[in-house]
């Protein structure tokens, strides 16, 4: 069976919502059937010298090495800010020609946005523009939680006026269980799925809940 994408951009609600942990099903799933790349190009908070533990989780449920030379920042806040506290210059066609260059070949590529949809990155750019200039279908993550319900579907109604596909919202950490069929009122025709409960981070656990979400989310469009 072959993978339903050849690239994903998977964004979030804000910042925790469990982003990093929905790609890793999905990578950790998807590679079963074929090759997967799960990558991260920005990411603040990390501690010099390191791959940071998101980059470390997708690339070991891809099944590759984590890739050298993304925008790696020490600062836990928005990458813009992180950049002028640290007095880098944050470039939007260095981060393209990194994900071209980091892209599976023969399969699919997962990429994880940093923090949400809005969150500047550049100077003059923005999470928003990364994935417009890819143009690939986008997943939206959010915190099954109180305020769910408006920041989900000003995020999808976002991802859409950039004329983005939204392929899904996935619910992570359930909590209100009337969320997911009040957004599937307020978003018709987009397939909100839930995360399970995750016992572990190893790679078995994350491919069960991948091969969950991915029977709620549609094929290549």
């Amino acid at each position: 069976m072959s993978a339903p994408w050849t690239g994903l951009f998977v964004t979030g609600t804000d910042t925790e919502v469990g982003k990093t942990v929905t790609t890793a099903c999905l990578a950790a799933a998807l590679r079963e059937r074929a090759g997967v790349r799960a990558l991260k190009p920005v990411a603040s908070g990390v501690v010099p010298g390191e791959p940071g533990e998101d980059a470390t989780l997708l690339a070991r449920a891809a099944g590759h090495p984590v890739p050298e030379g993304s925008v790696r920042l020490r600062t836990p806040c928005s990458p813009l800010r992180a950049a002028l506290e640290e007095g880098v210059r944050l470039e939007q066609e260095h981060t393209l020609a990194w994900i071209a260059a980091n892209t599976a070949p023969d399969g699919v590529t997962l990429l994880e946005g940093v923090g949400g949809w809005e969150v500047p990155i550049g100077a003059d750019w923005r999470v928003a523009d990364l994935a417009t200039r890819l143009g690939w279908p986008v997943l939206v993550v959010a915190a099954d939680r109180l305020g769910c319900l408006n920041h989900t579907v000003l995020t999808v109604n976002a991802v859409r006026q950039r004329g983005l596909h939204v392929v899904g919202v996935v619910l992570t950490r359930s909590h209100e269980s009337w969320n997911r069929a009040d957004l599937a009122h307020l978003l018709p025709g987009v397939p909100i799925v839930q995360l399970p409960p995750l016992s572990a981070l190893d790679n078995a656990t994350l491919a069960a809940a991948g091969h969950q979400l991915l029977k709620g989310l549609p094929g290549r469009s």
